[in-house]
């Protein structure tokens, strides 16, 4: 596990200095051809891992709910996202990362319901280990994506 979580914060030290020095607009901005913002992406890795390692496990996740479920799968940006708002965003790239490491040391989540996910066919995470490797492909893509809007808001 110890692995799994290294790789999630590096993951996300790495966007976080993909995106430093982004303006708040360009953090906002969904360039022509795309669905989401960069605000947005961000938001949404912490929303999914909350979700695939706390709610699976039957957990309380350690932010708000309605975070959650304004950024989880299926969601898109729908207004502003104020700087406030973005900075609380890096904020929670680590420190969510650094209480999983915790709760997993405590065996928080020994519950976890194991799940198969239509969009991933064959794809099933029986275990805790399970998610937070999934969740570093999932990070992945996310920072793959940032990377690419990043690119087009300079064009």
């Amino acid at each position: 596990m110890k692995e799994s979580i290294d790789i999630m914060r590096g993951g996300r030290k790495f966007l976080i200095n993909l995106l430093d020095g982004v303006t708040i607009e360009k953090m906002n901005e969904i360039p022509s051809g795309f669905n989401n913002n960069l605000a947005w992406n961000v938001a949404h890795m912490i929303a999914n891992q909350q979700i695939l390692c706390y709610r699976n496990a039957g957990a309380k996740p350690v932010i708000a709910d309605e975070f959650i479920d304004k950024y989880k799968t299926g969601t898109r940006p729908d207004s502003f996202i104020d700087e406030n708002e973005v900075k609380k965003f890096f904020q929670y790239l680590l420190s969510t990362v650094d209480e999983f490491e915790k709760d997993a040391e405590t065996k928080r989540f020994k519950l976890y319901e194991a799940r198969e996910f239509k969009s991933y066919p064959g794809l099933k995470l029986a275990n805790i280990k399970d998610a937070a490797k999934f969740v570093n492909f999932h990070d992945g893509l996310h920072i793959g994506y940032c990377m690419a809007l990043k690119k087009a808001l300079k064009n």
